[in-house]
């Protein structure tokens, strides 16, 4: 398959889920499964300019790592929250859970198919330690949105 078509493949098929988040849940955990991903955009440039990461040209003007961004990991951010908010040991574990999947597994398979390059200055421990800060970003801007949403009704 051409990565082209893999690339948009990425992007569209786990929009195919959110209809099933519920209209409710779609709204109130977008806003942080955006910041997450500007977050993640941004660990991107830094890693990729720092070089512990490279990535593989992607479509036009955005990198591969651009369409898994906007594409897988928005949408499992918001099935995370959906499914495990407001039980933070579920979601620790839970998020550990697929970030040791993605680091041991989900690497592999990107660079098989010349989406994700692979860690140049970063090893997969240091790489699992960046994806658990960025879990814990994602949750923590859900419960400061969830903390002033209670004091403006007080």
């Amino acid at each position: 398959m051409k990565k082209s078509k893999l690339l948009l493949i990425m992007l569209i098929l786990p929009w195919i889920t959110v209809p099933f988040l519920g209209v409710n849940s779609f709204k109130k955990y977008l806003p942080s499964a955006l910041f997450s991903c500007i977050f993640t955009k941004a660990l991107d440039m830094y890693g990729k300019k720092n070089k512990w990461w490279k990535f593989y040209k992607g479509i036009g003007l955005l990198d591969s790592m651009t369409f898994f961004n906007f594409g897988p990991y928005l949408v499992t951010s918001l099935w995370m929250l959906k499914t495990t908010y407001g039980k933070f040991p579920l979601y620790l574990i839970v998020n550990a859970i697929n970030h040791i999947t993605f680091t041991f597994i989900g690497l592999k398979l990107l660079k098989r198919y010349k989406i994700a390059g692979s860690l140049v200055k970063m090893n997969k421990l240091q790489y699992l330690l960046l994806l658990t800060f960025r879990g814990l970003v994602l949750y923590g801007f859900q419960l400061i949105i969830d903390l002033k949403k209670s004091n403006d009704k007080v």
